[in-house]
């Protein structure tokens, strides 16, 4: 598989852990197997269109926007030295986001906060 293939496969992993899908819950809910999913992330298999939006769904964000993604993976870098001003945590970050994105910033962050907090309860169930 090509290069944009392996970066596809590396976004779909990392958003399936994000939202900590297992493999099998994440094909259950596109209609597909777990080893399916598995086969996806590992680049033996290529996503067709309709799976990859059928799963830009259940991670809140567009085929394109994966796919551009993937795309922008190569030009994505490391800083080798430390910023000279002190960070400020999620502010400084969201500071340089357009308004509705930092409104998906901050909805996710909720739902990663109730996650948390599910995780908690089922935790000392």
């Amino acid at each position: 598989m090509g290069k944009l293939g392996d970066e596809i496969a590396k976004v779909l992993y990392r958003k399936r852990r994000a939202f900590r899908f297992t493999q099998a819950d994440l094909g259950q809910r596109i209609g597909m197997s777990g080893s399916y999913i598995s086969s996806l992330e590992s680049a033996k298999a290529s996503p067709r269109i309709s799976e990859l939006e059928d799963l830009a769904v259940h991670f809140r964000t567009t085929a394109a926007e994966m796919i551009q993604e993937a795309l922008g993976a190569e030009e994505r870098f490391v800083a080798a030295t430390r910023p000279e001003t002190p960070r400020l945590g999620m502010d400084a970050i969201a500071e340089g986001l357009r308004p509705e994105h930092r409104t998906l910033a901050r909805e996710f962050l909720l739902f990663l906060r109730e996650r948390e907090r599910v995780d908690a309860v089922e935790r000392q169930d």
